[in-house]
């Protein structure tokens, strides 16, 4: 294995980390009543005034080659962050269902299987499919097995929409793998710090509308900018989930690709239900460490390549 491959699975590995603890941040916001749009936008955008800043501090950012790459660029932050947040974020609240949420975001490594082959003509193995499927069984045992697996708890809540749900959260699965593919596109002309300063500052654009329609005309948005209880959470989300992650994110698609990299999206749950065991914050039963177990083997039969390679 060489250096570089040995670095994208380094930097993959703590982007899933970080993705993955990010929960707790995020939750510790939502409890406060930070609006979710609000939230969002902060968060990117305060990324966005960091890279900048370091990026001209250290000349990171590169000059765009192309007028082309500009339309790539909206493309790459419309997937995500705003459709995939979007579509995440009303996919759980109209469903009222968290579990079957997870359960439908895990088909991401699923859909990037697909995507790889297709757009970029990804060589995979049989042990790589069979192990990209292995995680959906495994995250599925992981996620529900706490709950005697029942996907619809909370579902019958008044206010919740089905069918309207299940479709906002295959927008976030397409949005999420949409990404990706056109993230590989610019890996190819740009550095990972340009790819990921330039999505978070458009990204930002994006959301000033929905925040503004939304969240500033129904909220005291000023109560949490004076507020130190805020700042602590969205600084963590913005330097380490947004701004660090993010560029290890596109540095490790660069070198393994769509498929494998996308692969590795199934463990972000494993990471917050270990996170939370540890913390003394939730419980795991041999169901959850079975699965567990089962994602971590698929992951790696996931990245398995053949003798040839």
């Amino acid at each position: 294995m060489t250096r570089q491959r040995i670095k994208a699975y380094l930097f993959i590995c703590i982007t899933i980390f970080l993705w993955g603890i990010s929960f707790f941040w995020t939750n510790r916001l939502l409890i406060n009543h930070v609006p979710v749009f609000f939230l969002i936008f902060t968060r990117i955008s305060l990324a966005a005034v960091i890279l900048f800043i370091v990026g001209k501090l250290t000349g990171s950012i590169e000059r765009l080659k192309s007028k082309k790459d500009v339309m790539w660029f909206l493309a790459l932050a419309l997937m995500e962050p705003f459709f995939y947040f979007i579509g995440e974020t009303y996919g759980v609240k109209l469903t009222a269902s968290p579990n079957l949420s997870s359960v439908i975001v895990s088909s991401i490594p699923i859909f990037g299987l697909i995507a790889g082959v297709t757009f970029y003509r990804e060589k995979v193995t049989a042990k790589n499919i069979i192990g990209i499927f292995l995680t959906v069984p495994g995250l599925l045992m992981v996620v529900l097995g706490k709950l005697g697996f029942d996907l619809f708890r909370s579902g019958d809540l008044p206010g919740t929409n089905l069918p309207v749900g299940v479709m906002f959260l295959f927008m976030a699965v397409f949005s999420a793998v949409g990404h990706t593919v056109i993230l590989k596109k610019m890996t190819q002309s740009y550095n990972s710090f340009t790819v990921t300063f330039y999505q978070h500052a458009v990204g930002a654009v994006y959301f000033i509308v929905p925040m503004l329609m939304f969240d500033v005309r129904n909220t005291n948005v000023t109560r949490f900018l004076s507020d130190r209880a805020f700042w602590y959470p969205i600084l963590m989300l913005s330097v380490f989930c947004s701004s660090i992650a993010f560029m290890m994110f596109t540095s490790a698609i660069r070198e393994l690709g769509v498929t494998r990299t996308n692969t590795f999206s199934a463990v972000i749950p494993i990471i917050t239900a270990a996170s939370g065991f540890f913390l003394g914050i939730e419980s795991l039963n041999w169901i959850q460490i079975t699965g567990i177990m089962i994602v971590v083997t698929g992951v790696i039969l996931s990245q398995l390549r053949s003798r040839r390679s």
